[in-house]
């Protein structure tokens, strides 16, 4: 149960502070480009991370060397492509679109650990997400189907979808991270791996394109990005997995768009109307479906 509940605890954490990034997103969109914006903010998670992992990398390192190539693919998923995916979707594709599309990495999740894994689709594990998908619908459609119908296909969609897609396959081979390593240890290494890959990407980027300007908006959000959405929930997530798996940290990522709602009031000022309230009332729903577990009581003598 403790197990459990730290499992839980630390997916929604985790899911909670990634909510902030569609705002920060938004916000950096026109100031940075987004390879630049994908190195500094994990430079950053970096920087803060070290003074924890320090004492861990010595003890970490046979399994680190040992183990590089996994590594290297755990890095090119999270850290290198993921969130530059989803940067680059932004500059290209309408805000309904990317609520929309970033919340499928969890299908992915539950299709590839039924393929690699044989992990079993229970009946309610599926209406479950079949609740949530349709709360997710609900609440970023805020109840105008129209508004789905008039929704078009353009290039930032599959860049979005790719983004959802390396988190799904993060999280799906999470579980394989070698025990030799530590969580901290982990992380150091992706992070160090995955700005290593980016950065031919980074000095292509600031060679071809304008620099930034650098302003107070930009320090801000690459650090909340840099702390709270690569560090924190990062290692938030790395103990979920550990704890309860791919799959039910998966269903609690769907209620991404719940907290991002809430985010938008918060900080933007953005009304929600009740269709929206009914649409995170049903992820939350659908949530605690798939993945409360029911106790069974032997029946009496």
């Amino acid at each position: 149960m403790r197990q459990t509940a730290l499992g839980y605890g630390s997916a929604l954490l985790a899911t909670i502070i990634w909510s902030g990034n569609f705002v920060v997103a938004r916000a950096l969109a026109p100031l940075i480009p987004p390879w630049q914006c994908n190195f500094w903010r994990w430079l950053t998670a970096l920087a803060v991370l070290l003074p924890f992992a320090w004492r861990h990398l010595k003890r970490d390192w046979p399994g680190i060397r040992g183990h590089w190539p996994y590594l290297s693919l755990m890095a090119a998923l999270g850290v290198t492509l993921m969130n530059t995916l989803i940067y680059k979707a932004g500059q290209s594709t309408e805000s309904l679109n990317m609520a929309l599309l970033v919340p499928t990495a969890p299908i992915v999740i539950l299709i590839m650990s039924r393929a690699l894994y044989g992990e079993p689709v229970t009946p309610r594990r599926l209406a479950g997400m079949l609740l949530v998908l349709a709360g997710v619908i609900i609440l970023v459609s805020r109840g105008d189907w129209q508004r789905l119908a008039a929704l078009r296909i353009n290039s930032g969609d599959f860049w979005a979808l790719g983004g959802a897609l390396c988190f799904g396959l993060y999280s799906l081979f999470m579980r394989r991270h070698p025990v030799e390593i530590s969580p901290l240890g982990f992380n150091v290494a992706a992070f160090a791996l995955g700005l290593l890959y980016s950065l031919p990407f980074t000095v292509a980027e600031i060679c071809l394109l304008p620099w930034p300007a650098p302003s107070p908006a930009l320090l801000t959000g690459i650090l909340y990005a840099g702390v709270g959405c690569s560090f924190l929930s990062f290692w938030f997530w790395t103990l979920a997995v550990d704890s309860i798996g791919p799959v039910r940290a998966g269903i609690v990522y769907y209620s991404l768009p719940v907290f991002a709602a809430a985010a938008s009031v918060l900080v933007l000022g953005e009304h929600i109307a009740p269709a929206q309230i009914a649409g995170g009332l049903l992820v939350i729903g659908g949530i605690l479906t798939a993945t409360l577990v029911i106790p069974h009581h032997r029946a009496r003598a």
